[in-house]
């Protein structure tokens, strides 16, 4: 597999707003709908703002769309609020700030956090146990 064209396709893809869900396009624009929506802008009125725009879309699958990128970014906002940056002495490390990420199944990580784990495991051999009924 050519993995240049591969990746030249999924770009493709991912930009052509008719092969995407009504919620990833929106995702797109979210943070403007939610400055519209604070400064009074009726939900109809950007539904029919973003259906002059050509996303097919109607006011239920708008809220319905809406709700699901509201709890997404909820996630990742209090994810992020409760991951304190790893601090560790002389390091560059203290000063990272938590990149919070999710899995496929919607579970948050901290990249930064994970990586270095990895980074550590992967740097010293792991200790077996003399007696197997017995895990240190």
């Amino acid at each position: 597999m050519d993995v240049t064209h591969a990746a030249s396709r999924l770009r493709a893809l991912a930009s052509d707003h008719a092969r995407r869900s009504k919620t990833a396009v929106l995702a797109d624009v979210f943070g403007h709908i939610e400055n519209a929506i604070r400064a009074g802008v009726p939900h109809a009125a950007i539904v029919e703002e973003l259906v002059s725009l050509g996303l097919d879309i109607n006011l239920g699958a708008f809220r319905s769309a809406l709700r699901r990128l509201r709890a997404g970014h909820a996630a990742i906002s209090s994810a992020q609020a409760r991951l304190a940056p790893t601090q560790f002495a002389g390091s560059s490390f203290a000063d990272d700030r938590p990149s919070v990420r999710a899995t496929s199944s919607g579970s948050l990580y901290d990249e930064g956090a994970l990586c270095r784990l990895l980074r550590a495991s992967a740097s010293s051999p792991p200790r077996l146990s003399r007696d197997p009924a017995r895990a240190d």
